[in-house]
């Protein structure tokens, strides 16, 4: 990764997901790792929709939590991946030793 900003292309399909999910990673490091729910329109970079979009995508995937009503990043993307590629082993392994029954 060169930056931070890679990793959210690895996240989002389009380049303006990507912007308002840095807008608003960077709104909460910018405020100390704490922004207040209700100061939702800070994050928003084009539009409500789009903001809500990248939120919950980036709640989803464990990048951003909501707690008692203040949004932090959040650990649970590292720990997410990490169950992730160990389920990749078991499928590749399944597959390599036989298992055709491996549907996606």
């Amino acid at each position: 990764m060169i930056s931070p900003r890679h990793l959210l292309r690895y996240v989002f399909t389009t380049e303006m997901q990507v912007e308002q999910a840095a807008k608003i990673l960077n709104e909460i490091v910018q405020s100390d790792g704490v922004v207040i729910d209700s100061d939702w329109r800070r994050f928003v970079l084009s539009s409500r929709g789009l903001y809500v979009k990248v939120m919950r995508k980036l709640r989803d995937t464990g990048l951003v939590e909501k707690r008692m009503g203040e949004f932090r990043l959040a650990n649970d993307f590292s720990s997410s991946l990490g169950k992730m590629a160990d389920f990749w082993t078991q499928i590749v392994g399944s597959f390599q030793g036989g298992d055709r029954a491996i549907a996606f």
